[in-house]
């Protein structure tokens, strides 16, 4: 009979609750002086949190000459579906809307393709749709989009996009400036999630690249996966180093390290402290492309007797001066082999030992 009751009066206060929400939407005038008071402070930047504004709300905002000079349109919890993102889309001062932020609303596909084929919106840098209602198919409507050309920022977390959705986010011809999207707390599958990896981490890339700090990107873990992208960036033909040591990495980069053409330029390459084999250092000796390398750093892995020989037998390895091997599985036929070696004849480096 308690719990009955109990629940009686959560049910009932729930009922109170929506009702009170629903009927405490705010009037045009309500709407209008609220306006007019957050502005007075700075007429470019228009927050609104937590109102119950309401699609009529948002109606009568997009309508009002108030807003003509707002640059920054903040609209959190604010109560709004698709019509009130059809208001906004439609409103003639809005024209200089430059940050449009809908977090926490009812936004389906519908309204974000509203956004994406509205020229109100033709000069926005940062879309924030952040929890709402959005899948797979309007992420493909910003992604197709010939209006949001200048967005630079795209939130997108808390939604519903599976994959497709963010892969054609990822690879946009038409979102040319997009250099951040966020789509955390999404059900993502793996196709999705390894091409919003790639997306990311090709932006850092480029800021390091801009930065003049391209040498640096050893430093943040990018295992595996990172070195397949960093392959793939223009600019990484220009390193003359590249730090690689603690990475995570295994065979298959060092291998695509060792294949990859744009790695020509390559003096010294630090692979220590990874999980590289034979494998490996097999690749590394047979490469046509690191035949200027002069320090190479393979400390702390998991290369035998067969890598060693790889390395000693390498006529591209001929011009390293410092080689480095300690802390690996080299049993006393790879060290003989390493000794005698008559491609590594510029060594001033000792080869094994702690460095």
């Amino acid at each position: 009979m308690f719990l009955f009751r109990m629940r009686a009066l959560a049910l009932a206060f729930l009922y109170v609750f929506t009702l009170g929400a629903a009927s405490g939407t705010m009037s045009g005038a309500a709407v209008e002086k609220y306006i007019q008071k957050k502005l007075k402070r700075n007429d470019k930047v228009l927050r609104i949190n937590e109102k119950n504004l309401g699609d009529s709300g948002l109606a009568i905002l997009a309508q009002s000459p108030l807003v003509n000079s707002v640059k920054t349109l903040v609209l959190y919890k604010v109560h709004i579906s698709d019509e009130g993102v059809r208001a906004l889309a439609e409103s003639p001062n809005l024209k200089n809307l430059q940050a449009l932020h809908l977090e926490h609303n009812f936004i389906t596909d519908k309204g974000v393709e509203i956004i994406s084929n509205s020229r109100t919106f033709s000069n926005l840098k940062t879309l924030n749709l952040y929890h709402n209602q959005i899948t797979d198919e309007g992420a493909k409507a910003i992604a197709d989009s010939d209006t949001l050309t200048q967005l630079m920022e795209l939130n997108l977390n808390y939604n519903l996009i599976k994959g497709p959705g963010a892969i054609e986010l990822t690879r946009s011809k038409k979102l040319r400036q997009l250099h951040n999207i966020q789509l955390a707390y999404n059900p993502i599958e793996k196709n999705g999630k390894q091409a919003w990896k790639r997306f990311q981490l090709m932006q850092w890339f480029k800021d390091l690249h801009r930065n003049n700090k391209l040498g640096q990107v050893g430093e943040a873990l990018i295992g595996d996966f990172g070195v397949m992208v960093l392959l793939d960036f223009p600019f990484v033909s220009e390193l003359e180093t590249l730090d690689l040591k603690n990475n995570g990495l295994t065979d298959e980069a060092v291998i695509a390290l060792s294949q990859s053409k744009r790695l020509k330029s390559l003096v010294s390459l630090n692979l220590s402290q990874n999980n590289i084999t034979d494998a490996g250092a097999q690749a590394l000796g047979e490469s046509l492309n690191l035949e200027r390398l002069k320090t190479l750093n393979l400390n702390f892995n998991r290369i035998g007797d067969e890598g060693a020989r790889a390395i000693a037998d390498s006529p591209s390895l001929a011009n390293l001066e410092s080689l480095k091997l300690g802390q690996n599985k080299i049993g006393t036929e790879g060290a003989r082999a390493l000794n005698k070696s008559e491609n590594l004849q510029n060594l001033t480096h000792p080869i094994f030992g702690f460095y």
